[in-house]
C-alpha cells in the first residue's frame, strides 16, 4: 500500500493534507478523490456561502504531484455542454 496525500485546492488557497492516505495504487486514490470532491461540493453547496473546492491535488508519499482531479472531472455535469 502506497500513502496518498489529497490536498484540498480553492480559488485562492490550498488546503494541505498532512496525514494522507494508504491506498492500493494511484488508481484508487483518484477513484477517491473523484468521490470526496464530489462530496465536498455538496456539502459547500449546502452550506450556502461556504467556498466550492474547485480541485484535489494528489501527491505521493515523497510529495511529488501525481495527478489532480479537477471539478468538471468530478462532477461533468456541471460543465456547460458545447454545441
Amino acid at each position: 500500500m502506497a500513502t496518498y496525500y489529497f490536498h484540498i485546492r480553492h480559488a485562492d488557497h490550498v488546503v494541505v493534507d498532512f496525514e494522507g492516505s494508504a491506498f492500493p495504487d494511484l488508481t484508487a486514490a483518484r477513484q477517491e478523490a473523484i468521490e470526496t470532491l464530489r462530496e465536498l461540493v455538496r456539502h459547500a453547496l449546502m452550506k450556502r456561502g461556504q467556498e466550492i473546492p474547485m480541485g484535489i491535488v494528489i501527491h505521493d508519499e515523497r510529495g511529488a504531484w501525481a495527478e489532480e482531479i479537477d471539478i468538471a472531472t468530478a462532477i461533468p455535469e456541471i460543465v456547460p455542454r458545447l454545441r
